[in-house]
């Protein structure tokens, strides 16, 4: 595994990505031809029209409109080079729409990609859901649930909105936003969804609680989604009353201002008393390679451990972990440092999970299913993520989700205080080599069948 070496200040700082990019390297992390418009408030038709004279202005015209089946002021246009409003391959954008009505202007819609990975037979599920007197609530956005695998008794048949939320009232198991209708089967290869949704569940195996889980189809089976398809889910999540949102997936990012939308997404969610748990992220070799062409411009050759470090290689929705009260960021560790391949941050990650097993500088998970006596193990920040939505919910008291007020340092503390599940195993510890660059705190969560 990779030592633990340090940066040089000289090169880098906390914001250190963040430079005009170069688009062309920049291409395959966008969807070409579409734009996310968000408005300051639900758009009447006029201001819609209004809001499509300004880019009829800049050359783009005929632009088709989509929308969630939710009331929410973010809309999904598509038309021929509209995505070079923002990336700037030719066309003069200025500073973008002046109506009142636009909030946060517009954005790429960027792609969200849930790295590939194998395990081998085919699995058995642990246990069978119980009623119990507290239930939390589990929004997955993933590539959906494999019902051969995990028990349907998990998932709610009636999942009704809360008042003043009137989209998707029709679907109450769940919905594929990748083509639009309720078929949620989880045709990843790896089962990603799956896999994910049952380290949740373990989470709740000796717990006083129970969990039901809201699958949100936001990944095709090759891993693929985009961030106006998890917008809508979000609402989705929203609408039907979740009180924990698992994603384990992002994308890097590498332009100079925020994706406004999503912060006030982000904070939507903690008006609502809903806390948001993501991926610090993962090692890819292609997106590592346009951080060092964005780097080689300024004249940076960054280490392989540094294009891990979240202040320097930004990652989304993890880098909004230092600002949003009501997101947690999770890698993977073993008390004394990071997964090589795992992203790490002292400022943006909030939480490691111990590895059941080391393997070859690899921290391990072992697969939460009941594989014929076998065992097997996979990697990644994606089910150290769930692993903490599972823990969180299963142990954390449900009156920590408040409305306006949510604050996961909350949820942190009451772990810490929780010093052991029923089963005697310590669920939260500090460890002092993580605290100084790696994990905020030094806290880590340990797995409840460990």
């Amino acid at each position: 595994m990779e030592t633990n070496q340090k940066k040089p200040q000289q090169l880098f700082t906390r914001v250190a990505i963040p430079c005009k990019p170069n688009y062309s390297l920049l291409e395959k992390t966008y969807r070409k031809n579409q734009l996310i418009v968000t408005f300051g408030k639900i758009p009447s038709d006029e201001e819609v029209k209004e809001v499509k004279g300004y880019f009829k202005e800049m050359g783009i015209k005929k632009i088709k409109v989509i929308k969630c089946n939710c009331n929410m002021p973010v809309q999904l246009w598509l038309a021929k080079d509209i995505h070079t409003v923002v990336s700037g391959n030719g066309v003069k954008a200025g500073t973008g729409p002046g109506t009142r009505t636009v909030g946060e202007s517009y954005s790429l819609n960027f792609l969200s990609k849930i790295p590939r990975h194998h395990w081998g037979r085919k699995p058995y599920p642990y246990t069978n859901p119980s009623a119990k007197e507290e239930i939390v609530t589990i929004a997955v956005l993933d590539t959906g649930m494999d019902l051969s695998i995990v028990d349907e008794g998990y998932i709610s048949n009636n999942f009704q909105n809360k008042p003043g939320y009137e989209c998707f009232n029709d679907a109450v198991n769940g919905w594929n936003f990748v083509d639009d209708n309720g078929d949620i089967n989880d045709d990843n290869p790896g089962r990603h969804g799956s896999l994910v949704t049952q380290f949740i569940i373990r989470g709740f195996e000796n717990s006083a609680k129970s969990v039901k889980i809201i699958p949100l189809k936001t990944h095709d089976r090759n891993g693929n989604g985009d961030l106006f398809k998890i917008f809508c889910a979000i609402y989705y999540a929203i609408a039907k009353g979740a009180k924990i949102i698992n994603a384990s997936w992002g994308f890097y990012y590498y332009e100079e201002a925020p994706i406004k939308q999503l912060n006030a997404l982000i904070a939507t969610l903690k008006d609502e008393g809903i806390l948001f748990i993501t991926a610090a992220g993962n090692q890819s070799d292609a997106d590592d390679k346009i951080a060092r062409g964005i780097f080689a411009q300024r004249g940076i050759n960054p280490s392989s451990f540094q294009l891990r470090d979240l202040a320097i290689h930004h990652f989304l929705p993890a880098n909004l972990s230092d600002t949003a009260k009501n997101l947690i960021t999770v890698t993977t560790s073993n008390g004394e440092v990071v997964a090589a391949t795992e992203n790490h941050s002292h400022v943006f990650v909030d939480l490691g999970v111990l590895a059941d097993k080391s393997e070859n500088g690899d921290l391990l998970f072992k697969v939460p299913f009941n594989l014929n006596g076998a065992v097997e193990h996979v990697r990644g920040s994606s089910f150290a993520t769930a692993i903490a939505t599972g823990i969180i919910g299963a142990n954390c008291d449900t009156k920590l989700y408040t409305r306006k007020t949510i604050n996961k340092q909350s949820f942190i503390k009451n772990l810490l205080d929780f010093s052991q599940n029923a089963r005697g195993v310590a669920l939260c510890k500090k460890f002092a080599a993580l605290e100084q660059e790696l994990i905020k705190g030094g806290v880590c969560l340990q797995k409840p069948d460990v």
